[in-house]
């Protein structure tokens, strides 16, 4: 009887850490589509851009502009370090390509311990609006001990 105990003990674990492991996974996929208007024009080196460093994996998509802000889509993933205590409404700039830098307007993220998700909404740089911008930066200050990420959206 105990035997049979432990073997429905092990096979319930086993379930476990397959649920656990599996929310762990990033589902994320980036949309072929890219969002119409001023500062929307699909990148020419794809949606999304990623940065690992610190035991943290950042990537960001371009979603492009939204109610009047150029808006991205942040996932941070890691196993080691609380993501919650990253503000990137604080550690964010966004940089032109003449080297203009923009505060964020928003960063709308709800906690999320290991695996951290929101949009970051900047205004959009009069640069994108007349079609002169070349590239767009967005830098991530101080995450996990790395002290910049500069992820380049290059546009066309």
């Amino acid at each position: 009887m105990q035997k049979l105990s432990l073997k429905w003990v092990l096979a319930l674990a086993v379930m476990v850490l397959a649920l656990v492991l599996g929310a762990c996974a990033s589902s994320a996929s980036p949309s072929p589509t890219s969002p119409s208007g001023p500062g929307s024009q699909a990148p020419t080196n794809g949606l999304v851009q990623s940065s690992s460093g610190g035991s943290v994996t950042i990537d960001v998509k371009w979603l492009g502009a939204q109610d009047g802000s150029l808006a991205f889509q942040v996932t941070m993933d890691t196993h080691s370090v609380d993501l919650d205590q990253y503000d990137l409404g604080k550690l964010a700039v966004l940089r032109d390509d003449t080297g203009k830098e923009y505060a964020p307007a928003a960063w709308l993220s709800p906690p999320g311990g290991h695996h951290r998700e929101g949009t970051l909404k900047f205004p959009v740089p009069e640069s994108l609006t007349q079609g002169k911008a070349r590239s767009i930066q967005l830098v991530i200050r101080d995450v996990a001990g790395v002290g910049e990420r500069v992820l380049q959206w290059l546009l066309g």
